[in-house]
């Protein structure tokens, strides 16, 4: 079973949410970093304040240096002073006393400064001496953004977005062949047929796609099997007239008493023969195509039962002969005796209905390797286990059936010849039956004419 929307659900919610939240908070980071960083302009003239101190402190010129700081102090309302590794003040500037314990916590040009924080020392290391620029950061120049938007937006608005997209995505991804399903569903129990649904899904290969795919087989065996039985009771009900119309007659004419009592009870035999084989014919059609293991259970001493078959046969068909070629002991397992019986029953008996009068049906039984085992160049079974097939042949000696026909005479209610078939009793269905239950047996059943004789229809069977 396919795996795949299973697989997606995963991937896109447990996943997905892992990836989606470590990335928010990964850039909720570099976000707060950027944005309490000192502007590159302000650092670029913070800068330049450091180059010029670092030339009055290499030249030692203290008014200079004196005439900086008061520069720094008058524009940006602030102090400065240069400060040795030591953290002493040099040339003359000094720091305040309320800095003079937070000396120690100064701060680089390129560090972020959080917008809590209300008072920053900056240091700037001079490039060539072993002294610093320190400066309170001006306000000015401070970054104060605002954080908790940015916290807002993008560890609740920005995954609740991504979240109502994917939702909304897997909710159409599901819904859509659902929606087709419920019309498909819709067409069949209001029209004549349902739209198949799995080419309405495209390429998909996940769980929804194997429901329509089972869909699709459901309503083709219920479409199949309302056909089916519109057609027998159609079929039926046109059967019936006849047989009918002929009792009424009977019952209408001035025969003597026991003459139309015979009469009425051979076309009421006929009728009772006519629904029993309609009410089989049903039952195949709504069963499960093949038997399931549990019925399959049963060894058929197959030489027997063809034995009893056209031992019966022969009594009923007096004036025809059949001819017997098939080995004693022949045993077929994991078969099903009644409707194995059933089935050749009625083979035999259309045999001989179409053969004439005199004439001889063969019987005959033989092993065949299956197409696998013939493949694999076996010619018998032995213990290896090589899979054989029996293969059970009647041949009539009737005029045959047209080769354009051959397949519809397993159709029920059809026949070639209606007054030669009504005259013996017959239908049309018991072809029809034997081949519905052959293929319930995992067998398959065919017709040919042979030159020279007449129709050969061969039951094929797995044999072990």
């Amino acid at each position: 079973m396919s795996r795949r929307l299973y697989i997606l659900l995963v991937l896109g919610i447990c996943l997905g949410s892992l990836v989606l939240f470590s990335l928010m908070h990964k850039a909720e980071d570099s976000l707060s970093r950027h944005l309490t960083r000192i502007d590159p302009v302000d650092q670029q003239v913070l800068k330049d304040y450091a180059l010029r101190a670092e030339v009055f402190y290499r030249q030692q010129d203290q008014a200079g240096m004196h005439q900086l700081i008061d520069e720094i102090e008058a524009k940006h309302q602030t102090w400065a002073a240069v400060l040795t590794p030591e953290l002493h003040t040099a040339l003359g500037t000094r720091v305040p006393e309320a800095y003079q314990s937070r000396l120690s916590f100064q701060r680089k040009l390129a560090w972020p400064v959080h917008g809590v924080w209300k008072e920053v020392l900056i240091g700037i290391p001079f490039q060539e001496h072993a002294a610093s620029l320190v400066i309170r950061l001006p306000s000015a120049m401070h970054p104060r953004p605002n954080l908790m938007f940015w916290h807002v937006a993008l560890v609740w608005l920005l995954p609740l977005s991504v979240l109502f997209i994917f939702t909304h995505w897997l909710y159409r991804h599901l819904i859509r062949p659902i929606n087709i399903l419920k019309d498909a569903t819709k067409d069949l129990a209001y029209k004549e047929f349902a739209q198949p649904v799995r080419p309405q899904l495209g390429n998909r290969q996940d769980e929804l796609a194997q429901l329509a795919t089972s869909f699709d087989e459901m309503a083709e065996r219920i479409q199949l099997l309302v056909s089916s039985q519109r057609q027998l009771i159609g079929d039926l009900s046109h059967e019936l007239r006849t047989p009918l119309a002929r009792m009424k007659l009977v019952q209408d004419s001035d025969w003597p008493e026991t003459r139309r009592r015979e009469k009425l009870d051979r076309e009421i035999n006929l009728i009772n023969q006519l629904i029993d084989d309609a009410m089989t014919l049903a039952w195949l059609d709504n069963e499960q195509r093949r038997y399931l293991p549990e019925h399959l259970q049963e060894e058929v001493q197959l030489d027997r039962l063809l034995d009893v078959i056209c031992d019966d046969a022969e009594f009923e068909f007096s004036g025809r002969q059949i001819v017997r070629d098939y080995p004693d002991d022949l045993l077929l397992k994991q078969s099903n005796a009644l409707a194995l019986s059933q089935s050749l029953e009625n083979i035999i008996r259309n045999g001989l209905i179409h053969s004439p009068e005199g004439g001889a049906l063969k019987v005959s039984v033989c092993l065949q390797p299956t197409q696998s085992s013939q493949a694999a160049g076996s010619t018998e079974s032995d213990e290896a286990g090589t899979l054989l097939q029996i293969q059970i042949s009647i041949t009539d000696q009737g005029r045959g059936v047209p080769e354009a026909q051959l397949d519809k005479i397993f159709h029920p209610f059809f026949r070639l010849d209606k007054a030669r078939a009504r005259k013996r009793g017959g239908f049309g269905l018991g072809l029809a039956i034997a081949r519905k239950q052959v293929l319930r047996l995992g067998g398959h059943l065919q017709a040919e004419n042979v030159p020279g004789a007449g129709l050969k229809v061969t039951v094929t069977l797995p044999c072990c």
